[in-house]
């Protein structure tokens, strides 16, 4: 049976404090939700259920996605409401009010969902991965929709003219989940013919010209000064740029590292490197290693994960961080900070293992060394 309305705000706020939420933002969302409590007394709703919070909401805004025109006091409403639905729901806060509701026209509908079942039970695909495929799903599903067709109309024109509405760098991924899904429909006889010949496969482009993205030092000293270290979640994430930072650590690397990977008393930080099965050492710097004490005492919630940095959603609280959210928290100082053109360059924590191996060798250190550094 659902909570009271009272009870699931009072409880959705505390929980926006464990988050870190801003005071500001705090008692934006708070007033939205206290008008809520009060616009479900006046139509005798005594508790809470996703289809009371979706008539709040388009009833002050007239919508349950971010429309694009929407004003900035219905954003902040929309946003409150929503993030109040995931809580309600037991799910992670969505990261971002989506800009429409994903819906199925075509075949696509009733098969969608079977699919992407199939790709993650039968291949292990993580959640990021299956969203990837939904999203694009959707978007190939609506472009035959608009076109007033359907699967039995596909051509590989057709199929060329959806691709080239998007940047080249989406083609490859685009094309890849496409032509599986055809594939699947042809294999499980849904389709009668076989369409995944007629998505044409990308040529391969050489990465070896890309020139990686790098940052100087001083802009490294404002990324890390950007973050606020005065909540849990900020000590966490301050951790976590500090370890790309530092020792140019991967993502996969960050998510897995443990206390028995380091040394108090040797001060070094050891372990085999998670894709390249490279065992690695670092000196235990002091700013890493006060950094993961504050943490540790003043930040991190109780896990059952055997690793230093973990998550702070109030759903998968205290377990093993994705590899993606570490690129989100990277991203997110970035946006914080005041470095000029960040968001025209790579700004992921590749791209801070780059900034280190290129600082590096400004101060004259050897390629081996910065190799042995990197793993």
């Amino acid at each position: 049976m659902s909570k009271k309305i009272r009870k699931v705000i009072d409880e959705f706020q505390f929980e926006l404090i464990d988050m870190g939420y801003s005071q500001g933002l705090r008692w934006k969302y708070g007033k939205v939700c206290r008008l809520f409590g009060e616009w479900a007394y006046y139509q005798s709703i005594e508790r809470v259920s996703e289809e009371a919070i979706r008539a709040y909401a388009l009833e002050k805004t007239g919508c349950w996605e971010a429309a694009i025109n929407l004003p900035n006091k219905d954003r902040i409403t929309l946003r409150a409401l929503r993030l109040l639905n995931n809580f309600f729901k037991g799910e992670p806060f969505e990261r971002r009010t989506p800009l429409k509701e994903y819906r199925f026209y075509t075949i696509l509908k009733d098969h969608v969902h079977p699919y992407l079942r199939w790709c993650e039970e039968e291949k292990g695909y993580r959640p990021s991965t299956i969203r990837d495929k939904f999203s694009i799903l959707c978007r190939y599903d609506n472009f035959l929709n608009d076109k007033m067709l359907d699967l039995e109309n596909v051509t590989i024109g057709l199929n060329e003219e959806f691709f080239a509405s998007d940047v080249c760098g989406n083609r490859t991924s685009y094309k890849s989940t496409i032509r599986d899904m055809l594939q699947y429909l042809f294999d499980f006889r849904i389709l009668d013919k076989d369409l995944s010949p007629y998505v044409m496969k990308e040529p391969n482009r050489s990465k070896s010209l890309e020139i990686p993205t790098t940052y100087t030092t001083e802009e490294i000293k404002a990324l890390l000064g950007a973050i606020d270290r005065s909540t849990p979640k900020g000590k966490r994430d301050y951790l976590v740029v500090l370890l790309a930072a530092e020792y140019g650590m991967r993502a996969s690397d960050i998510v897995r590292l443990s206390l028995k990977h380091i040394d108090w008393e040797r001060n070094t930080v050891s372990f085999s490197q998670n894709k390249t099965d490279v065992p690695v050492q670092y000196p235990l710097l002091s700013s890493v290693g006060n950094a993961i004490i504050d943490y540790l005492r003043h930040g991190r919630p109780t896990g059952v994960d055997d690793v230093i940095i973990v998550s702070h959603d109030h759903v998968t609280r205290g377990k093993l961080l994705s590899t993606p959210t570490i690129h989100s928290i990277v991203t997110a100082a970035f946006r914080r900070s005041q470095i000029q053109g960040w968001e025209k360059k790579k700004h992921g924590p590749h791209s801070l293992r780059f900034s280190l191996a290129s600082n590096m060798l400004k101060q004259g250190t050897s390629f081996q060394v910065i190799s042995t550094v990197l793993g």
